[in-house]
Order: structure tokens, then C-alpha cells, then sequence
């Protein structure tokens, strides 16, 4: 396809690779901060490197420079397109989205929207999915970003996330010592949703088998076979829960209009640690279409 349109996402989306590729999208890093030194994200750091970096220290993470930016305008610049569409990690989430959409402000030579996802991970990447399909269908630049805000308005993205580990939840002060110590000594896991721009525990789990059988359960309840929809099934380290949602989401991926499997990102991971297995699901009241 040959896009009127410029889309930049950023690290945080967890998209799968073909999918930029094929439409040149445009993606910003992080850093990731450890006390010896910034590593970015894409560059510096890939998953294995900050698994093993996690053992010893929880990090921080980081916007980067904004010149990031302005090289991805320079090439725009080339290829003569004034229309950039820019979908960003939810502000709740980090401070980047609005640091952004007042830089853009300032590049009076394009027309940029700069879109507040509200959400992290694939329930970001999600929108440009949704952005791709609209434009595909002959959509201008301004009817695509009115669609994000409305997919937006209407919670289409639906997230849960299972974590088989809390130790990293623990070591970085997201979960106190003494809860986190009881759910360890019982087994009891958090499936964790998406609700308006913040994470929250939507049930407590004891055991992964259970796990993986609720975050099936809630997908089912959610879709509808015979109207389209996006599924995005992401793990942390290790192949072992890439298998074990393979088999478990088997007849979902089949029916899926647009379906990916991918790892989780390393900004992604600094927060979720390693042993973590999600599902991120878009619904939408139209016909299937199996061309995305």
C-alpha cells in the first residue's frame, strides 16, 4: 500500500515487526536506566540482556531525546508527506504523550495528530492496526483520527494479563512486601485489566493453569466469531507461555481478523518483569474481513 499518511508508535506498542515493516511505520525508543549507564531500547538493550540485568537491579525507564523525532520528520520531509498520525503510550502511564503533542505543536510544516492511546503494550498497538485498516478502506487523514478517538470512546480494546511471578512487582514497590510475600506462599496470581488509563487487578488466581483457563474465558465472553476483530497474545521470557497460549487460543486465532504473537517489549518488561503471559483483544461491530 502507499500510505498518504506518516504513522509513528513508540516502543512501548508491542507490534509485530512485519506489520511496520511492510507499512513503514516509524517507531521511537526508550531508555532504560540502570545505575551503570542508559541503555535504548532497540540499540542498546534486547530482552535477554535486561533479563539478566533484572536479576541484580529493577530499572527505570525513560523518554528519549526529541531528536529522535526529528529525524523521523527529516525523512518525512524527503518523501514530501505532511499528514503524521503519532500514537503514543496512555499519559497515565508515562509523561511522554504530552511532552510529545507540545514538541509536535511546534512543527508548523506538517499536520500531526498526536493520539493518547490510554493504554500500553498492544492495546496501543491496536490503534494503529485499526489506523491501517481505515486507511485501507479510502478514510482521509482526519476521518482516521477521528476513528481512533471514537474506538477510544467505546473501550473496543480489552486487555488481561497474568503474572507468574511477582518478585519484579515486588523489588520495583509496585506491590508491598508483606501482600506480595502471602500471594507467594499461596500460589495466588493477579490477571490484571486496562481501565480507563490504569492498570488494576481484576481477579486473583490461584495456579497457571486456572490463569491461562480465565484470560480464555474473558476473551470468549468479549468476541464475537462472526464480526471482526484483532487478538494479540504476548509473553515474557522463555518460549514456555508462548506454547501454552498457542494451544489455549487456538480456534480464537483461527477466527481472528487481524491476529499477532509476539514477545513483550524490554520497556514493557521493566515494569511487567519476566513471567508474564497476556491476551489484547479489539471488538468491533462490523463484518469480518480476513485481508488485514
Amino acid at each position: 500500500m502507499n500510505h498518504s499518511i506518516a504513522y509513528i508508535v513508540d516502543h512501548a506498542s508491542d507490534i509485530d515487526e512485519e506489520i511496520l515493516k511492510k507499512h513503514q511505520v516509524y517507531s521511537l525508543p526508550f531508555a532504560i536506566n540502570f545505575s551503570d549507564g542508559e541503555y535504548i531500547t532497540g540499540e542498546s538493550i534486547d530482552r535477554e540482556s535486561l533479563f539478566e540485568k533484572m536479576k541484580e537491579e529493577i530499572p527505570t525507564s525513560s523518554v528519549c531525546s526529541m531528536d529522535r523525532f526529528d529525524q523521523i520528520l527529516d525523512k518525512l520531509r524527503e518523501r514530501k508527506i505532511k499528514n503524521v498520525l503519532v500514537i503514543t503510550m496512555g499519559h497515565k502511564f508515562s509523561s511522554f504523550h504530552n511532552f510529545l503533542n507540545l514538541y509536535a505543536q511546534e512543527k508548523k510544516d506538517f499536520n500531526i495528530y498526536v493520539f493518547d492511546s490510554n493504554a500500553v503494550s498492544f492495546a496501543e498497538g491496536a490503534y494503529l492496526v485499526r489506523a491501517l485498516d481505515l486507511e485501507r478502506r479510502g478514510l482521509s487523514f482526519e476521518e482516521i483520527c477521528q476513528g481512533l478517538e471514537e474506538m477510544k470512546d467505546q473501550d473496543c480494546v480489552q486487555v488481561r494479563a497474568y503474572f507468574g511471578s511477582l518478585d519484579n512487582l515486588i523489588r520495583g514497590g509496585r506491590i508491598n512486601k508483606r501482600t506480595g510475600a502471602i500471594a507467594n506462599a499461596l500460589n495466588i496470581r493477579p490477571i490484571v485489566e486496562l481501565s480507563e488509563g490504569l492498570m488494576g487487578v481484576r481477579e486473583k488466581i490461584r495456579g497457571e493453569k486456572r490463569a491461562y483457563r480465565y484470560l480464555l474465558e474473558e476473551v470468549k465472553k468479549s468476541i464475537d466469531p462472526e464480526k471482526k476483530y484483532y487478538l494479540s497474545l504476548l509473553y515474557g521470557q522463555g518460549e514456555k507461555e508462548k506454547a501454552k497460549l498457542e494451544e489455549v487460543f487456538k480456534e480464537e486465532i483461527a477466527q481472528a481478523d487481524y491476529y499477532q504473537m509476539v514477545p513483550l517489549s524490554p520497556v514493557v518488561l521493566v515494569h511487567s518483569g519476566p513471567k508474564v503471559a497476556a491476551a489484547v483483544w479489539a471488538c468491533f461491530d462490523e463484518e469480518k474481513d480476513l485481508s488485514l
